[in-house]
Parts: C-alpha cells; structure tokens; sequence
C-alpha cells in the first residue's frame, strides 16, 4: 500500500507524554481494561493499539526528540483507524492501572484529540457541540437563561432564587444537572440540603457557564480557556471561600485542570506561561466532600433506610481525583443499610460508558459500555445503586431499565435527603 505523508505535530504533546509514547512496552496490560474496548470488541480503541499506531506518526523532525527517533509515515488507512479510536475513548482512566512504566495515558488521550483537530480529523458532530457551547455557553442549548429553571418547583425559595452577590459557598451545578429534567433531582436535593444545614449558598444564574470539558475532551482546548476563565472571575466576585459541585468532571476541573491553566503547567510544551489571569481565591470541594463534613459536624439526624445498597465509583472523582472514603462514610452513616461493594470498585471501577463525549460520537458505544455496568450492578443483589455523578446517574439508570432490573439509581445527595427525611426508598 502507497504510504502519505500524514503525520501528528509533537508539538501538540508535552515533553512527558511523548516519552510516555516512546516508552510503552507494548505489554498489553491496558487492554483488558479499556472500556471501550470491552464495549465494541475493537482492538482498534485499544489503549496498545492506539499507542503503536501513534508511534508511527508523530512528527518529530523539527525538535530534540526527532534526531533520537526520526520522522515516520502512516498509512491513511491507519490515519483513519487512529481517528476514530481516539474519540471512542471514554477519558476512564482505567488502561493507567496495570501500566507497568506508569504512562499518562489519559493526558495523551487529550493531546491526540488536540492534535487530530488541528488538522481537521475529528467526528464532525462535535462541531454541533462546539457551536453550541460557544453560543450557549452550555452543552443543551442555544441560551443559559433557563440554567436555574430546576428550582421552581421547591418549596420555601426565596424570591431572589438565591442567585446573590455574595455568599460563602457557591453551588456549580453543572450542565446536565441545570437542563437534563431526568437528573434535576440531585441540584434539588443539594438545596434542600443546604437549607436543613443553615449553609450561606448562592447559585451563579446565567453567569455559571460550562466548566469547559467537554471542549477540553473534544480537542478544542483553547475555547476551554475562555470558559475557565469566566468561571474563576465569577465565583471570586461572589467572595465564596468554597465551591461546590456535584459533578466530578466539574470538580476535576475546578480542582485540578484550571489551577494548571493559571499556573502555566498544562501542556507546558505549548504554553510555558501561565494562560489564565484570574487565580482561585477560595477552595473547591466535591458534594460528597461538602456533605461529608456536614455530617461530621452533626449538621444532619439520619433515619433509617432499610436497604441493600452498592456504589459506583466516577471516573472523574475516583480514579482522577482519588476520592473514595467520603460517599461510603456517608453512606455507612445511615442506620439499617447493608452495604455491598461492586466486584470492581474503588480505583478499579468500570465506566458507566457517559464520559470523553462518547456518547456524541458513538451512541451505541456508550450504551454497551452502559450495559456492562449494569449487569455489575443486578449482580450485587442490591435494591439501590448510589453514585456521585449526574451523568452517572442518568445512563446507569437508562441501562439498568433498559436490563428491565427494579434496581434505583440515585445520587447520594438524594439519599442523604430521603434518610434525613425519613423515606425510605
């Protein structure tokens, strides 16, 4: 077959990632714990198979690294394989687990999504998601006007909906959880809970815009930026010593990925400057974390829920931001629960199949992946499976039905609300 000059920048990889490129083993370990790769049965998603292909097309003629490794050329067919392998790719996480050289797989992930768009090889239905967010500055639609919509139908709300100037927490409540009506349970529940615990809250109204991962996860990176940078002026202006979320991916990024942009370090082969101006003047906590500490302080009287109840660990708060102990401590809390671990927990979790846009590019992807989790999920024999994810919720709840199981999917701000409540789910 006739060869093209088709090659990736390296200039789009840090200094890091292309050694992890370099250095993979081709062992195969990552491969029985791609997500993707159990939900298609494609050895194309592959983690090992998207490394050896990436090999082969980096272009490092222009730099250090070329004179070591040399300028490659790929196939187009190859190219194309590449392409489509890098957007089926949930961001989970789990191919780093039994990495023996400990690459950074899932930031590579990102960089070649980057690098794909820069030459225009990417799924085009992610322009839609683009232009959206651009327009919306939110994933659903074209206006932010009706982000606060969810609260309505509370009791005891005040007229100002508490969308306020200053307030010592502020709650980001998401995209999925402000405009999917399936998840407006859990900002619901959050609120409630922020009543029963006398917590000074504000909600940010039109001006909490996407925390911008779904651009970062798209490949855009550098319209993700402008939305980073919104979001930390508009919570500093509210003089917050805390911010709150109930979506990992939201906290990932408040958590770790706007400090780097500020701090000049995320893909410091680009960017060997700080990006951002605006710098974080307060803390970021996820729901769990939040409430957590409510319960340790005694803010809550639980009542009992008399239930077998397992948890689902999210990529996003689990394995890239190694927080565990809080939503089993929250729930062990409660009176009359027996807890029962999935067979694959804690860092080893398997996605529920809703991250990296997946669902955008590969609808059928997602939901196999989706299906998985749910006979997981049916074969703990519990009644209730918690997670701390919106999305989570929403598509093991979708797959759960789908498996006709009467299991229930709840986020654990709900629980937390119905023990305090005392009704029993």
């Amino acid at each position: 077959m006739q060869k093209v000059k088709n090659k990736l920048d390296a200039k789009k990889f840090t200094i890091g990632e292309l050694l992890d490129i370099e250095g993979c083993t081709r062992c195969g370990n990552c491969t029985p714990l791609c997500c993707a790769y159990a939900g298609s049965g494609d050895i194309e998603v592959s983690p090992a198979k998207k490394l050896s292909v990436l090999k082969k097309r980096l272009d490092f003629k222009h730099s250090l690294l070329g004179k070591i490794f040399g300028s490659r050329e790929l196939p187009e067919n190859e190219l194309k394989e590449l392409e489509k392998a890098a957007f089926q790719c949930t961001l989970c996480s789990r191919c780093e687990l039994e990495c023996p050289v400990n690459l950074g797989l899932k930031d590579i992930w990102l960089s070649l999504r980057e690098a794909l768009v820069s030459e225009g090889r990417y799924p085009q239905s992610l322009d839609a998601l683009k232009n959206i967010l651009k327009k919306g500055k939110n994933i659903s639609f074209e206006t932010n006007e009706s982000r606060t919509d969810w609260i309505n139908p509370l009791p005891n709300i005040p007229e100002d909906k508490y969308i306020k100037k200053t307030a010592e927490v502020i709650y980001f409540v998401g995209c999925v959880s402000s405009f999917s009506p399936r998840v407006f349970k859990i900002p619901r529940a959050m609120v409630r809970l922020f009543q029963k615990a006398d917590v000074d809250f504000a909600l940010m109204g039109e001006d909490e815009w996407c925390c911008g991962f779904p651009l970062l996860a798209a490949g855009f990176k550098e319209d993700a930026m402008e939305f980073a940078e919104h979001n930390i002026k508009s919570v500093n202006e509210r003089k917050a010593g805390y911010l709150v979320s109930s979506c990992p991916t939201c906290f990932h990024m408040w958590r770790h990925i706007y400090p780097e942009m500020a701090q000049g370090i995320m893909n410091r082969y680009t960017y060997p400057k700080p990006v951002l101006a605006e710098k974080m003047n307060f803390k970021v906590l996820h729901e769990v974390q939040f409430l957590f500490k409510l319960l340790k302080e005694n803010k809550f009287d639980l009542k009992p829920i008399n239930k077998k109840i397992t948890y689902h660990d999210p990529c996003d708060l689990g394995r890239s931001s190694g927080i565990y102990d809080e939503p089993r401590g929250i729930i062990k809390a409660i009176p009359g629960t027996e807890f029962v671990e999935l067979k694959n927990s804690g860092e080893n979790a398997k996605c529920c199949g809703g991250g990296g846009n997946v669902e955008a590019v590969s609808s059928q992807l997602s939901e196999n992946i989706a299906k998985i989790k749910a006979q997981e999920i049916i074969e703990t024999g519990a009644d209730i499976v918690v997670s701390s994810c919106q999305q989570c919720v929403r598509t093991i709840a979708g797959a759960l039905k789908k498996e006709k199981s009467g299991i229930k999917a709840m986020d654990i701000a709900e629980l937390l609300l119905a023990s305090i409540e005392g009704a029993e789910e």
